[in-house]
């Protein structure tokens, strides 16, 4: 193994989970830290810059939660997480309503009812019963939503039902918490390079060769287009659904959601809350009832 390969760590992927895994990486010394990232607009460009930003104590897998949640509140309280990326504790519940027409009013509003479908990507397995909608009596009448719930509109809602405990939820800006993660990740040193990797080198000459082992990654850099190869002793394919265009093998496929983030004005302070929705959109051509289920 020649100098430059030792103890050299290439990270592949620039999401939330290969941005974190170079700032926890940095922390060590001794090693020469790479992050590759295909994008020509930097790190952070698909689902871990656009999701909903839950951090949650009822997510899974469960092994993974218990550790994940406690870290988060910890870099939150030492790095200042809440102005840097907008760490916040949220409530968190489930609502089923209809959408509003343009034009429409609050008069003779009917709701049709309509199945419940299971949520995207699966999210609520560690919930109260499941996640179940139910209809809860509350001070603001039988469709049970909470009094600070302001942003929602009763008239509109069939049900509003709580999901985990205060406490239990919480919400970052994912793109901004991503990004800071490698910049905290450059200031120990880690190199960041804007290339596309195009394939992982081994030394070996069949799958099952016991002395098998990665040399380096092939990457194009995304300016020139030019090939260059990287040497190193340690690949970390961090690169999400596009991960089996390296590795065939690993059973990796995508898997699409939707999420709503809502931008209020400066001057306008809104609850927080995160939404798990079952929405019956106004009648489309021909009368059609559509349902759609985005994260609020």
């Amino acid at each position: 193994m020649s100098s430059s390969q030792a103890s050299s760590i290439i990270i592949v992927g620039g999401g939330i989970i290969g941005c974190t895994t170079a700032y926890y990486l940095s922390k060590r010394p001794g090693y020469r830290i790479i992050l590759l990232e295909a994008s020509k607009h930097g790190v952070a460009q698909g689902a871990s810059g656009k999701a909903g930003g839950l951090v949650a104590k009822w997510a899974y897998p469960k092994e993974l939660v218990n550790v994940s949640f406690r870290e988060h509140v910890a870099l939150a309280e030492k790095l200042d997480g809440a102005s840097r990326w907008g760490w916040r504790y949220v409530g968190c519940g489930s609502w089923e309503g209809r959408g509003r027409g343009s034009g429409e009013t609050a008069e003779g509003l009917e709701m049709d009812g309509h199945r419940l479908k299971k949520k995207s990507l699966e999210k609520k397995l560690g919930l109260m019963d499941g996640g179940a909608a139910k209809t809860h009596i509350r001070a603001r009448g039988e469709t049970g939503l909470p009094e600070d719930l302001t942003w929602v509109s009763e008239d509109l809602t069939k049900a509003y039902s709580p999901m985990a405990p205060m406490g239990d939820t919480a919400q970052v800006y994912p793109y901004e918490f991503t990004s800071s993660m490698l910049e905290l990740a450059q200031k120990n040193g880690v190199e960041f390079l804007a290339g596309r990797a195009t394939a992982i080198q081994v030394d070996g000459h069949t799958a099952d060769d016991p002395d098998r082992r990665v040399i380096g990654v092939e990457y194009q850099v995304l300016i020139t287009g030019a090939t260059h190869e990287l040497q190193c002793s340690h690949v970390i394919l961090t690169a999400g659904a596009w991960s089996p265009t390296l590795v065939p093998s690993l059973p990796i496929a995508p898997t699409r959601a939707h999420s709503i983030t809502l931008l209020p004005s400066e001057d306008v302070v809104i609850s927080p809350y995160v939404l798990f929705t079952e929405i019956q959109l106004p009648p489309g051509p021909g009368g059609r009832l559509t349902d759609a289920s985005p994260e609020i």
